[in-house]
């Protein structure tokens, strides 16, 4: 994961060494005046996801090793992790386990640094003169031993930090990232360096790269098959990005024999992206920016057996008016052929955003004890760093998401844009019609159905044609709204975190006049500091031979501050709101000016699953700011 550079925003408001503070005697409604007022974690328990993946406390980034171990039939997620810290800095990783994705225990304890599973080393004094220092960065994880064999054997693949900064846009430090191993002989309660650390010293020879991290790396029998090998291999990829004119992001490519997962040998360059290139139209497939991190490289099978090849990466650099964080999750389906070299060759015919909002770092594992490959992602905050020491902590994971093919039969391409290299690939029949493949991706429904538990749901009729926006219900900030919208005549939607007077509310709309899925935000808080602008993503519904347009399935995760929007399994966008009020916990149906939606019934969760039971509602830390000679004096972090 990247080195994160964060203005010295709010640390006036640091409080080096304060501990908890009462938070049940906050106001129901908060306004600026009142937060700089509040010490260190006042706001911890206000806007905090519960039935999201979360650290104890502190600075959350990528989700990291995740496996599924057949052994204690116990899944392990770890995490890039600031324990005592709301900033990026000394990165280390957390961990925690579940027997069924739902629940979680975090291994160690959720106090403090607790749950720490993998630190910086050997030393404070010496870090920066150690091969993993200055840094845990991402990585993945497996069930095997170093020879390929399972016999309770834990292994992390990570990659360790020596000198720091490191950024796509500023100079590559030589050295500075190396691939290595950490391993469990405890079933992942304690972890330890491989004695042969690190097992990639250097980046491709004559690379001038932007970053070279974030190791992905799995046994894959396709991959064999098509490669020709005589024996099971793994395989690694890795995010990277070559400087200056030529470069653009990379995809390192290598393999190892399975009997030795220390032996490794680079393949070559998956594909060669040029600078900030775009796939397709812009708002439809993204931008591939200047460098890749998080990268992963995987096929999945569809219902007729065949194989589909994919790539996730992070891109980095690609700013926009409508997207304005610069760093976007994508995806790719390709075409993946052999070199001449016996390398393999991708070459992308679809794609899009995994995420049209926040969500970033996204990656995956297969869980072989439902034979399903499920997606994880990192949510940031969007509080433009604004009461961040109040909060006391930042960031959290999307519920996991299952990613499957979607094959979609009898489209039709009446005004042409089911065509164009964007999302689905379409293959043309004798007949003029269409079958589309795209990657989607849901909710785990195990996960979802579990979160609902024995609530009674609110289900609203609505199954009329509306003409004006109206309330629905209450709900609250912790809930599950699922809906159907269709026949659209102009911009609809729907409205949730609404005020009974609608001082704050957040809508959720869709425009049928440029195929745009829209959240407005501009009254999501009556705090001006935090963010407002409206999130968009593009969605493009099927038309089918016999002439009807598809319907749009939303559904929407509200848990305190993080916001979920899926539509038909291959839309998503997530985002942040934080509402003022207390009593913002509205829902119903938006309708633009002059328009026209049908509606299904919706139905509501109030979703009041503890996914980590074991901690304390509250289980802030202690805030510590760190020194300048910690820091390299702020330039390696900010300290806070």
């Amino acid at each position: 994961m990247m080195f994160w550079s964060i203005p010295l925003v709010g640390l006036a408001l640091a409080l080096p060494s304060a501990i908890a503070q009462n938070t049940s005697a906050l106001p129901a409604v908060l306004t600026a005046d009142i937060i700089e007022g509040l010490g260190n974690n006042t706001l911890f328990t206000r806007w905090r996801p519960k039935y999201h993946f979360i650290s104890p406390a502190g600075w959350l980034n990528d989700p990291c090793g995740m496996l599924y171990d057949p052994t204690t039939d116990t899944y392990h997620l770890h995490y890039q992790w600031h324990p005592n810290h709301v900033n990026w800095g000394n990165i280390s990783w957390g961990h925690a386990t579940s027997k069924d994705l739902i629940t979680w225990t975090d291994v160690g304890g959720w106090e403090d640094a607790q749950a720490q599973s993998v630190g910086t080393g050997p030393n404070p004094d010496s870090r920066n003169t150690s091969y993993y220092g200055l840094g845990i960065f991402s990585g993945s994880g497996q069930p095997y031993n170093l020879k390929g064999e399972q016999d309770g054997t834990l292994i992390n693949f990570y990659t360790t930090v020596q000198y720091l900064p490191t950024n796509w846009a500023v100079p590559y430090i030589k050295g500075t990232e190396k691939q290595s191993i950490t391993i469990s002989h405890d079933g992942g309660q304690t972890w330890e360096q491989y004695a042969g650390n690190p097992i990639i010293s250097s980046p491709p020879e004559g690379w001038n790269i932007t970053g070279w991290r974030d190791p992905f790396v799995e046994p894959w029998p396709e991959m064999d098959a098509l490669l020709g090998q005589d024996e099971p291999h793994w395989y690694m990829v890795l995010g990277s990005g070559i400087k200056g004119e030529g470069g653009g992001g990379r995809i390192p490519f290598y393999s190892a024999p399975a009997s030795n997962l220390t032996d490794w040998t680079f393949l070559g360059a998956l594909w060669e992206p040029e600078r900030n290139e775009t796939l397709g139209s812009l708002l439809e497939t993204g931008t591939y920016g200047f460098n890749f991190e998080v990268s992963n490289f995987f096929s999945l099978t569809d219902e007729d057996d065949d194989v589909h090849y994919y790539t996730l990466m992070g891109t980095e650099g690609g700013n926009l008016t409508w997207h304005p964080r610069a760093q976007w999750g994508l995806w790719n389906e390709g075409m993946v052929t052999r070199r001449e070299n016996g390398s393999a060759q991708f070459t992308p015919v679809a794609g899009g955003a995994i995420d049209s909002g926040l969500l970033y770092a996204v990656t995956s594992f297969w869980d072989a004890k439902n034979n399903r490959r499920v997606q994880w992602g990192w949510a940031n905050e969007e509080n433009n760093n604004y009461a961040i020491n109040q909060q006391g902590f930042q960031g959290a994971m999307a519920i996991p998401r299952e990613m499957y093919v979607i094959k979609t039969k009898n489209l039709t391409n009446a005004d042409g844009g089911l065509s164009t290299k964007g999302n689905t690939r379409v293959v043309e029949h004798g007949d003029g019609t269409f079958t589309g493949y795209t990657l989607g991706a849901r909710p785990l429904p195990d996960v979802v159905e579990a979160l609902h538990g024995d609530a009674s749901p609110q289900t609203i009729i609505t199954a009329d044609t509306c003409n004006t926006s109206s309330s629905a219900g209450n709900g609250s900030s912790h809930m599950h709204l699922k809906t159907t919208l269709s026949n659209f005549t102009g911009p609809a939607g729907v409205v949730i975190a609404q005020s009974p007077g609608r001082e704050e509310q957040t809508i959720v709309w869709y425009s049928p006049e440029n195929y745009t899925i829209n959240i407005d935000r501009s009254h999501s808080s009556s705090i001006d500091e935090f963010a407002n602008y409206t999130m968009i993503g593009y969605f493009y519904p099927y038309t089918f031979s016999n002439g009807t347009q598809e319907s749009l399935h939303m559904d929407i995760f509200v848990d305190g501050s993080l916001v979920e929007v899926i539509i038909n399994d291959r839309f998503w966008l997530t985002t942040r709101i934080y509402p003022a009020r207390t009593d913002s916990t509205g829902f119903g149906i938006w309708v633009g000016d002059n328009a026209t939606v049908q509606t299904s019934d919706m139905t509501v969760w109030d979703i009041t699953t503890n996914v980590f039971p074991d901690r304390p509602v509250n289980s802030s830390s202690e805030l510590i700011f760190d020194t300048p000679e910690e820091t390299n004096d702020y330039i390696w972090w900010t300290g806070n």
